[in-house]
C-alpha cells in the first residue's frame, strides 16, 4: 500500500485536532458531523473545495467565524485527505471517526452524527434532483436511520462487531453512491443494513 505523502497526519489524529481546535474556539459541532457533511457534498462534485465546504456548514448554522487559520489549516487536511480517498481505485475512503479505544457509545454517537452530516451535506450541495435507483435510495433511508443510533450501548463483542459492520456499510455505500453520481449509473449496495443490539 502507498504511503501518503501530503498531509502526513491520520484520519484519527485529524480527528483528534479537529475536536481539540473546536473545543478551544468553542464550536458545537462535532468533527464527525462536519466531516459528514463534506463527504456529502463531494461524493457530488469533488471539484468543490473548503471554501465551498464551510458555506455549507455556515447553512447548518455553524458559527464559522470562529475558524481560525490552524482549524482551517486541519480542515484543508482533512478535505484533502477525504478527496483522495474517495478518487481512490484502491477504496481508500475512511469516515472521520474517534480511534477504537473510545467507549462504544462516543462512536456510536459519532457514526450518527456523521450520518447525519452527510445527509445534510448531501442534500444542501444536491444542485438538482437526481433519479436514483431503488437501492440508492433504500441506502439513504439506512443513514438516516443510523443518525439515529442509540448511543447508550453495553460495551460488548457483539455491539462492538454491529457497529464495525455498520460503518463498513456505512463506507462502502458512499462509495457506490459516489461512483452513481459520477457516472450516471445505477449502483447496488452489497451488505444489508445492520443493527446494534
Amino acid at each position: 500500500m502507498a504511503i501518503q505523502e501530503q498531509p502526513t497526519h491520520t484520519l484519527e489524529q485529524l480527528f483528534e485536532d479537529l475536536a481539540d481546535s473546536f473545543l478551544e474556539l468553542k464550536i458545537q459541532q462535532e468533527p464527525s458531523e462536519v466531516h459528514g457533511v463534506l463527504v456529502g457534498m463531494l461524493v457530488q462534485a469533488e471539484t468543490k473545495g473548503v471554501e465551498e465546504w464551510l458555506k455549507l456548514l455556515d447553512m447548518i448554522d455553524m458559527d464559522i467565524s470562529l475558524i481560525d487559520d490552524r482549524a482551517k489549516s486541519i480542515m484543508q487536511d482533512i478535505y484533502q485527505v477525504t478527496r483522495d480517498g474517495l478518487s481512490s481505485d484502491q477504496y481508500d475512503f475512511q469516515l472521520l471517526m474517534p480511534a477504537d479505544d473510545y467507549d462504544l457509545g462516543e462512536r456510536a454517537n459519532a457514526l450518527a452524527v456523521w450520518a447525519s452530516g452527510f445527509i445534510t451535506g448531501y442534500g444542501l450541495a444536491a444542485e438538482h434532483k437526481r433519479n436514483l435507483s431503488t437501492e440508492l435510495v433504500e441506502l439513504l433511508n439506512h443513514l438516516h436511520a443510523i443518525s439515529e443510533l442509540d448511543d447508550q450501548l453495553s460495551e460488548s463483542e457483539e455491539n462492538e462487531k454491529d457497529l464495525y459492520e455498520l460503518y463498513e456499510y456505512v463506507r462502502l455505500g458512499v462509495l457506490m453512491l459516489r461512483q452513481a453520481m459520477q457516472q450516471g449509473d445505477e449502483v447496488e449496495p452489497s451488505s444489508e443494513g445492520k443493527t446494534l443490539h
